[in-house]
């Protein structure tokens, strides 16, 4: 199933790609779409019914939401009933059409490497804080507790795309590591500028031009574009450690990173 997620994503782009000016307003309103249809199982079950036809689908989504939506954001909503899915599938689509209108918005807006960056501060403070990730994670605290925490947390310190986005990520279930799904997001921002996001871990802070010379370095040994997230760990040995995505960089390139570093501080 995993070839018509994929098309309903690129179809979804599409869409966004013609909301225009009314970007905002779909990006507000497909989180409130997503939360709806993880909230109502009935909903989720009338649209995945597979004795349905999809033409019937979208007439239950414009009875049910046309005069509470923009009709870009009814229009890419209608993008989900295209293809069978099961309501799992559905709930999954919807948070993922619900991510690409909003890094559509941080796009336009020319934020979306501020929302980048302040994805993965917020994936390494949950990292940092053991506490913080047992209440964002426990089953029992309400829904609208955890939207309390993040808000607490990210109001006045992070756009709103990246409170939108971590809301999503708290409300979504399935158990998955909130840390790791926040710096998937991020991926997915960098991706957007072609770029890729590389996290180095050093044992002390880097100034500028440190910073600057690391990530040179860094782009051409990997041959990409990076964006460079820097993680000061002083249990780092040895100058720095790289990693992308969930790969660690291999010893040769660590080798080339730290002899860089020295020749800064030469």
């Amino acid at each position: 199933m995993a070839g018509t997620l994929e098309s309903i994503s690129r179809r979804a782009e599409e869409v966004l790609e013609g909301a225009g000016d009314a970007v905002g307003r779909v990006a507000e309103e497909l989180p409130q779409v997503a939360a709806l249809l993880r909230d109502e199982p009935r909903l989720r079950a009338a649209l995945t019914d597979i004795s349905v036809g999809s033409e019937a689908k979208r007439a239950l989504l414009r009875s049910l939401l046309g005069d509470r939506l923009d009709p870009r954001t009814l229009e890419a909503v209608e993008v989900l009933v295209e293809e069978y899915l099961s309501p799992e599938e559905l709930e999954r689509a919807a948070d993922d059409l619900a991510v690409r209108g909003i890094l559509s918005a941080a796009e336009s807006e020319g934020a979306i490497e501020d929302v980048e960056d302040e994805l993965f501060r917020f994936a390494r403070l949950i990292d940092a804080q053991p506490e913080l990730r047992s209440a964002l994670t426990d089953p029992v605290l309400p829904a609208d507790v955890k939207m309390r925490v993040l808000r607490d947390l990210l109001e006045g310190r992070a756009r709103p795309a990246t409170l939108r986005l971590a809301g999503l990520v708290i409300g979504s279930e399935g158990g998955r590591d909130p840390a790791r799904a926040l710096l998937e997001l991020a991926e997915m921002a960098a991706a957007r500028r072609d770029r890729v996001v590389v996290e180095a871990r050093t044992a002390v802070p880097l100034d500028v031009q440190r910073r600057a010379r690391l990530a040179e370095v860094l782009a051409r040994t990997l041959g990409r574009r990076i964006d460079l997230e820097v993680v000061v760990d002083p249990s780092v040995v040895g100058g720095v450690v790289a990693r992308v995505g969930d790969e660690l960089i291999d010893g040769t390139v660590k080798r080339k990173l730290e002899l860089a570093l020295e020749e800064m501080t030469a």
